[in-house]
């Protein structure tokens, strides 16, 4: 560690104490205040703004090393007695699980207000294991946060394309739906208008139009027409059963199953994936490479 880590940790400038709208002044003058302290009014009050990072990235580098020896390196770097350097300390257990019990074969993480907790649901990127002392990095935790972002940015794009389950929007004439299973090629056609009626004069009678996805009158599935194709001025006129050919092309599968949302339907269906090559490198490498 480098002896003025803590001068990079503690040394920027404090935040907080912004100005505050003074309030009203009392009307008598035996009514203020005979004295006020330092401190600004209201509720503004200064805070540390200690810069954490470089404190996260040396505890990563130690990964496999006894947690004494990293507590000592430590505690030789950031004094315990000064103030200032102590409050460093006490963010420690926010990056390092230091409590940490074997429980039935499997280790879990003693809070501090109170329980335990398995050490894949801790907050903590690295622990330290209580079988060797050695300080290790939480695996599990950070696999479980990675997939939890992957399924948080899939609802994501899943909410700003307008995906729905068991419905695929092709263009505004044509969709697929998926019944009882199966994918079908449904094709939409705009609501007829009503047209005059020979028997009453004046009056309007609804043209017969048959919903071939409902198996219902265009007239009567009003409702049940806008939560399954979007729109209430359309019907579906004709549907298809999808063949193979069909169904590996929009990357599909007929059964039960759920029916996962698949980011590529946001771009052009028919678009090759294109494969990713690494970066290039010119001259000297770095030496992790």
């Amino acid at each position: 560690m480098r002896s003025d880590m803590y001068k990079v940790i503690v040394e920027r400038p404090r935040t907080g104490a912004g100005w505050t709208k003074p309030g009203r002044q009392p009307r008598e003058p035996d009514d203020r205040r005979a004295c006020e302290g330092m401190r600004p009014r209201g509720r503004s009050r200064k805070w540390l703004n200690e810069n954490l990072r470089p404190l996260q990235r040396w505890l990563e580098r130690q990964a496999g090393r006894r947690w004494d020896a990293v507590y000592s390196e430590l505690c030789k770097g950031v004094d315990r007695r000064n103030t200032v350097q102590q409050h460093i300390h006490e963010h420690l257990r926010d990056f390092v699980a230091v409590d940490v019990l074997e429980i039935g074969g499997r280790l879990c993480v003693a809070r501090d207000w109170g329980g335990v907790v398995a050490l894949a649901d801790s907050r903590c990127d690295l622990y330290v294991d209580p079988r060797n002392g050695c300080l290790m990095r939480n695996e599990e935790a950070a696999a479980d946060r990675a997939r939890r972002r992957r399924e948080h940015l899939l609802e994501v794009r899943a909410r700003q394309a307008g995906w729905r389950e068991g419905v695929r929007r092709l263009d505004d004439t044509a969709q697929l739906h998926r019944v009882d299973g199966i994918w079908y090629r449904v094709e939409l056609a705009p609501v007829p208008p009503p047209r005059p009626s020979k028997r009453k004069p004046g009056a309007c009678v609804p043209v017969p139009a048959f919903d071939a996805l409902l198996r219902d009158k265009v007239g009567s599935c009003a409702g049940k027409r806008c939560g399954l194709y979007g729109r209430c001025d359309v019907y579906a006129r004709s549907k298809r059963q999808l063949s193979q050919a069909e169904l590996i092309a929009y990357r599909l599968r007929n059964g039960d199953g759920p029916d996962p949302f698949d980011p590529r339907w946001t771009a052009t269906r028919r678009e090759r994936t294109r494969k990713c090559r690494g970066p290039l490198y010119f001259g000297e490498q770095h030496k992790e490479h």
